[in-house]
């Protein structure tokens, strides 16, 4: 995990759900649905918390947080930043494939926002979310977020044309992986594969969604979008946010269920 660490360690993270509207959409999104199923008084496990942007929407809501991650500096930065808001919550440090300092069945919820990004093996990825779900009570909720990686291959064309001809995107497409060695940060996922996996361990979907949709094709046009063009945006993104047929456009998905 040195590699994720020394990765954010030089990325600012804290910036990336809020530094233009087509980055805006995921975090509306995700915290609309995190309003949907997380109430007040519940007992939250926020994995993969980052420098704590749901962490401290949740807790501000009167949730109980737990916030763990597995880069230091984030970690820091939750802790200030819960001290400026005066905001209640617990912060530490933790791998989210080892979760042995919590007990069975102990939290009402757990969101894993952010493991599923970087852990590249099977295994690994199994691991994380068996330990999510040992830790959640019975009837619980789980959220997981994910990378498409269908939908990288058009992301990067946004960005630089010249893209095409960068094999890495190929080998995403076939492996998940842009390397496949230890240089390799994250992980790209598909519908198909998160679903196989809650199937396979026993998940019950509530809903499976993209956070995103289209915006790593339109982005350059949602920045532009005057403020009551993008509600209208909005409005649109979130009636089809839960389309099948459309999760694969997005670049970001989320699938929540219960044990």
């Amino acid at each position: 995990m040195d590699n994720i660490v020394r990765y954010y360690d030089r990325y600012n993270e804290d910036i990336r759900l809020i530094k233009d509207r087509a980055h805006q959409i995921e975090f509306i999104t995700t915290t609309k649905y995190l309003d949907e199923f997380m109430k007040k008084g519940m007992n939250v496990l926020d994995l993969g918390a980052g420098t704590g942007r749901y962490s401290i929407h949740m807790a501000s809501n009167g949730v109980d947080v737990t916030a763990v991650d597995i880069v230091p500096k984030h970690v820091e930065e939750i802790r200030n930043k819960a001290n400026e808001k005066n905001v209640e919550l617990k912060a530490v440090v933790g791998n989210g494939k080892d979760l042995r300092e919590f007990e069975e069945n102990s939290f009402d919820a757990v969101i894993c926002l952010g493991p599923l990004y970087h852990i590249s093996d099977n295994e690994g990825r199994a691991r994380c979310i068996e330990e999510c779900l040992r830790v959640l009570k019975p009837n619980g909720v789980f959220m997981a977020a994910y990378i498409n990686r269908y939908a990288v291959f058009a992301n990067m064309i946004g960005r630089d044309k010249n893209n095409i001809n960068d094999q890495g995107l190929i080998n995403i497409y076939k492996t998940g992986r842009e390397f496949g060695n230890e240089k390799d940060v994250f992980y790209f996922s598909s519908y198909s594969e998160i679903e196989g996996i809650m199937d396979k361990l026993k998940v019950n979907k509530e809903k499976h969604i993209t956070t995103d949709g289209m915006m790593s094709t339109l982005a350059t046009k949602i920045n532009e979008f005057k403020d009551d063009e993008f509600e209208k945006w909005m409005e649109y993104h979130l009636l089809t946010c839960e389309e099948s047929s459309l999760v694969g456009c997005g670049l970001h998905g989320l699938y929540i269920g219960k044990l």
